[in-house]
């Protein structure tokens, strides 16, 4: 008589609470990511062989476009609407609450102090149309409307621990630069990164760090 085999019972997983988990984490990911706003101008840097990493928080990115124009920018939401109070302290311009909620959520910005109402404005009523504005850039060319030194100013005093960062755009002109530099200057500031691309450094080369 043939031996009974006995019936074999396979081993199973509950997947339910791993997949519960795996959902929780998806959405407290989605939730709390903040998603970076566009910047107000596309801006293809030069390349370079440094190993010194750029800042990731707690940074001030001065801008300087292909046409010339400047572009500033803070990285953190409350520092811009610290600093944009500030600016409307010193310069009599007001904001509203939903004016200050736009500006906290721009990356940078290329607009004048007087046209950033009407600016903000679009942003109020339409997002999506911010980006179809037009920015003339930030004033640099005198000393009666160098903006940028106003918005540097105003910028550190909401964040006095701000690193301060420049990117040019690879055909951008030196005098624009030489502007940049002169209302950093004119602040005792003479510290900064700059942004560039990343490339291969050559055979031999080691970095000074």
């Amino acid at each position: 008589m043939p031996a009974i085999k006995p019936k074999r019972n396979f081993p199973m997983m509950d997947m339910t609470a791993m997949c519960d988990v795996a959902f929780l984490l998806l959405t407290f990911f989605i939730l709390t990511a903040q998603f970076k706003s566009q910047d107000a101008a596309t801006i293809e840097t030069p390349s370079s062989i440094s190993a010194i990493p750029v800042p990731d928080s707690d940074i001030m990115i001065i801008s300087i476009g292909k046409d010339g124009k400047v572009y500033f920018g803070v990285d953190n939401q409350q520092t811009r609407i610290a600093m944009l109070e500030n600016i409307s302290q010193t310069e009599g311009v007001q904001f509203t609450d939903k004016q200050k909620k736009v500006f906290s959520l721009q990356s940078n910005f290329g607009v004048p102090i007087r046209a950033l109402p009407q600016w903000l404005n679009v942003g109020v009523t339409n997002p999506d149309k911010m980006k179809d504005v037009p920015q003339p850039g930030v004033p640099t060319d005198s000393t009666a409307q160098n903006e940028l030194a106003k918005w540097i100013y105003q910028a550190r005093r909401a964040n006095n621990g701000l690193r301060i960062a420049i990117k040019g755009d690879n055909v951008s002109k030196f005098p624009v630069f030489k502007d940049v530099m002169a209302s950093l200057q004119a602040q005792n500031i003479n510290k900064f990164n700059l942004i560039t691309g990343s490339e291969a450094p050559p055979a031999g080369w080691t970095s000074d760090k």
